[in-house]
């Protein structure tokens, strides 16, 4: 009998550079728990990650938000999206 465990990920990363775990994440969703259905368990991991995407994109898309699914067992990023980008921090002299 196979087992997959699937992992989503979603993290903000502010201006500081300071990586922030979105609450409530990881997610685990294991084939265990879908009656041994590998497939329904990536099919729940995939709505998740789409969800938590559709959350993030309407932050303040001056912070890299990034998603991702993991493939347990075989280590495998089988989904990564970033949306936005750091913002930009004033020089010291107060140029930009």
């Amino acid at each position: 009998m196979e087992r997959n465990i699937f992992l989503v990920y979603a993290a903000i990363v502010d201006a500081n550079g300071t990586y922030n775990t979105l609450s409530g994440y990881p997610k685990t969703f294991d084939s265990k728990n879908y009656s041994n259905d590998v497939n329904k368990a990536r099919q729940r991991a995939y709505g998740d990650y789409h969800e938590v995407l559709g959350a993030m994109c309407k932050v303040d898309t001056r912070q890299i938000q990034l998603a991702m699914i993991i493939d347990v067992s075989s280590g495998v990023q089988i989904e990564v999206a970033r949306i936005g980008e750091l913002a930009d921090l004033p020089e010291p002299n107060g140029e930009t």
